[in-house]
């Protein structure tokens, strides 16, 4: 029986300094322009006012006024925090919200899966919502 040798396949080849001087440049590059392109995007959106609705033991209704100053429709990651009086978190919810260009509008959103029961009498304290945006390796 013959023996045949085989190349080995695919050969392997040393990348090239400049090939990879680009493709480093081509990544810092892309890093900036993400950056850039969040920070346009938190001054076209902008959240006027945010209060608690009604609420519950069980659930909690928040309503809010946002506004797109941008040409284009936006869906926008929002991260919605309700806190008691002692600073304790009752509940929190990271939701998508589409809003129209150039457009402000009142929106609600509830929250039914708190992190535990209200007690009986109890109110929710303090709202905080924040704009969630891609970074490079993280929401934040």
């Amino acid at each position: 029986m013959p023996i045949v040798d085989r190349l080995e396949y695919p050969k392997k080849y040393k990348m090239k300094q400049t090939m990879l001087l680009l493709a480093i440049l081509a990544a810092g590059l892309g890093i900036l322009i993400s950056s850039w392109n969040n920070k346009q995007q938190l001054k076209k959106i902008v959240i006027h006012s945010f209060k608690i609705v009604e609420y519950d033991r069980q659930y909690i209704r928040l309503g809010y006024d946002i506004e797109n100053k941008g040409k284009k429709f936006q869906s926008v990651k929002l991260l919605a925090r309700v806190y008691d009086s002692e600073g304790g978190e009752i509940a929190s919810a990271l939701f998508l919200a589409d809003i129209p260009a150039k457009s402000r509008e009142y929106q609600t959103k509830y929250l039914d899966e708190l992190n535990r029961a209200m007690a009986p009498g109890e109110k929710p304290y303090r709202v905080t919502m924040q704009i969630m945006q891609r970074k490079l390796f993280r929401l934040e």
